[in-house]
């Protein structure tokens, strides 16, 4: 039986990252990056303390591993000026981005799932239009924006240097497997643990290596977005539900 293929997860103490440590362990080795918030692991599990800035330490992070999370994102605490938060976001959303792509490829590591946002094309949603993949990008914040840009960078790490790329715009995720709103019919914007686990997963396993940007929701968010490149690209098809179709 071949060993399980070794997973990479930035900013593995999160909300996303603790729904795929609960769910993808067993499924894949798993070497856990964090910052500053360390949590208990689980025993077998590595462990990484960084920052995503440093590069030389990205680079030591990313070697032996067959596939990158990319979920870490800046984070501002109580207090903070939108000067000091927009400055954290560079250092971490956009340096930290590049730093993770960059050393993917130097280390040839094939695939990178990097987690994106619907602020990426939020103008749309203030406007009360579905947002679709293929649409020119509206950030409606400087962190849509840096999102935006990690979504280009994957873009080119996958034309220029053949890796494997999606990027899942995430809305909502309270980190549970219970619908936890009552959204209206059409217009969910939450994601359960399962759903996103089960999306990684399939993103990882992709046959091809291809590029694809996916809205990640869990059932019932089609007035907001276009939902079907999950399934199109990589057969995924979301089990929970956040409110009623359409």
């Amino acid at each position: 039986m071949p060993a399980p293929k070794k997973l990479l997860i930035t900013g593995a103490a999160g909300l996303v990252g603790s729904a795929l440590r609960r769910y993808l362990r067993g499924r894949y080795a798993l070497r856990l990056l964090f910052h500053q918030n360390i949590p208990e692991v689980e025993p077998g599990d590595e462990v990484v303390v960084t920052d995503l800035a440093d590069f030389s330490s990205v680079l030591e992070a990313t070697v032996g591993v067959d596939a990158i999370a990319h979920l870490a994102i800046a984070t501002a605490r109580r207090g903070t000026t939108r000067a000091r938060y927009d400055q954290l976001i560079m250092q971490t959303n956009v340096q930290g981005t590049y730093n993770v792509f960059e050393a993917a490829r130097i280390n040839r590591v094939p695939t990178v799932v990097f987690a994106s946002t619907n602020h990426v094309t939020g103008f749309y949603e203030r406007e009360g239009a579905v947002s679709r993949p293929e649409l020119p990008v509206r950030p409606d914040s400087f962190y849509g924006v840096s999102k935006a840009f990690g979504e280009a960078l994957g873009r080119f790490y996958h034309d220029a240097h053949g890796m494997s790329v999606y990027c899942l715009r995430i809305a909502n995720f309270p980190n549970t497997d219970e619908v936890n709103h009552p959204y209206p019919a059409g217009e969910n914007r939450w994601l359960s643990a399962r759903d996103v686990a089960e999306l990684t997963a399939r993103c990882i396993e992709a046959p091809e290596p291809g590029f694809g940007i996916i809205y990640a929701a869990s059932l019932g968010g089609e007035r907001k977005w276009d939902l079907r490149s999950g399934r199109d690209l990589v057969g995924w098809e979301p089990q929970d539900r956040g409110a009623d179709s359409v």
